[in-house]
């Protein structure tokens, strides 16, 4: 089952948990996989801090698809050399691009992929196609989609 911390808490459908940010540390000792996927934000800055970390399972997983600041790269790095973590999914880092001299390129338990899902195939039409359709609900006085971040 899926427990959810987002900015608002509000209930998550389908979720075991909702909480908000400051819930986070009560969902982390039973996580499998920890995945990030949250804007940068005051609230999210270094949100999974060398605690947050120390509060994950060993056989637990990190995946940081959000931005690299949310995460405590450092204590991240500490974590995943001294095997208090199984391993890292990353492509987003501090420094972007990764430096050839990032412990993140040789630890055997890390993999690093390239910040590129914006490159995709087709994701300039549908970026336009989105600003399009929102354009028109502006127009017409409508609510704006895709405004449901929290």
């Amino acid at each position: 089952a899926v427990s959810v911390a987002r900015h608002s808490g509000a209930p998550v459908p389908l979720a075991r948990r909702s909480v908000d940010y400051d819930g986070l540390a009560g969902l982390l000792p039973q996580a499998d996989w920890l995945v990030l996927a949250c804007p940068l934000t005051s609230a999210t800055r270094n949100l999974v801090d060398r605690d947050a970390l120390a509060a994950l399972p060993a056989h637990a997983m990190v995946v940081n698809v959000a931005r690299g600041h949310v995460i405590d790269e450092a204590a991240l790095i500490e974590s995943l050399r001294a095997g208090r973590l199984a391993g890292a999914f990353l492509d987003v880092f501090q420094e972007e691009p990764l430096p050839p001299s990032s412990a993140l390129w040789d630890l055997p338990n890390v993999i690093v992929t390239p910040h590129s899902a914006g490159f995709s195939d087709g994701n300039a039409a549908r970026v336009r196609g989105l600003f399009v359709a929102n354009f028109n609900r502006w127009l017409a006085g409508e609510p704006l989609g895709n405004r449901n971040i929290a």
